[in-house]
């Protein structure tokens, strides 16, 4: 379960940075990419609840 988190953590970091890359270069997230970026952190947060339920549910 960590280590199936830890994958859907990658589409996170890659919007982060796409999202990121964008706002320097044009001052805002252009339209065609905006979906993209936000489907990225959706996954990126999956990931994190995931490794969060295993972390907590060993300790149980």
């Amino acid at each position: 379960m960590v280590l199936f988190g830890i994958i859907l953590l990658l589409p996170g970091l890659c919007a982060l940075l796409f999202g990121g890359a964008s706002v320097i270069d044009g001052g805002k997230i252009d339209s065609d990419i905006a979906p993209l970026v936000l489907l990225g952190l959706v996954v990126g947060i999956g990931g994190i609840a995931l490794i969060w339920a295993a972390i907590k549910g060993r300790k149980a």
